[in-house]
This record gives C-alpha cells, sequence and structure tokens, in this order.
C-alpha cells in the first residue's frame, strides 16, 4: 500500500519527536519501541483524540516505566 506524501511527513515527524522525547527523558529504546510510540502518536496525528488514543498511550506509558524498572513486559 503506497503511503502519500503527507502520511509520509507525518510518519518521519513523529519519528523524529519520539526519539527526541525518549532522549530528553533519558529512556532507551529499542527500535521497534519508537516505531510502536510513533505509530501512536501518528495515530493521534491523523485521527484526534479520543478514547481509544488515550488507552493505547496509557498502554505505552506503562510499557515503557515496566521496562525502565527492568520488568519484562511483552
Amino acid at each position: 500500500m503506497a503511503r502519500t506524501k503527507e502520511q509520509q511527513i507525518v510518519s518521519q515527524s513523529t519519528l523524529k519527536l519520539v526519539l527526541e522525547w525518549s532522549n530528553t527523558c533519558g529512556y532507551c529504546l529499542t527500535l521497534e519501541d519508537l516505531c510502536a510510540v510513533s505509530r501512536v502518536v501518528e495515530d493521534y496525528v491523523e485521527n484526534g483524540y479520543s478514547k481509544d488514543i488515550r488507552e493505547k498511550l496509557a498502554k505505552v506509558d506503562d510499557y515503557i516505566k515496566g521496562k525502565e524498572n527492568g520488568k519484562k513486559l511483552l
């Protein structure tokens, strides 16, 4: 499935945002983590804030906090 230029820009921008955020906050995320978190942020950018997005963001927060504390969550 081909992505539009706008979708490519959103993907690149959110990936950069998530990478900068993780570095600023001191989180060492894997490439898989970065892509997954970026996809949630892309979903927010494309579709706006919703209950579903809130739940996804909460799961991301729980995952990252668990990972930071040395817990294996996935």
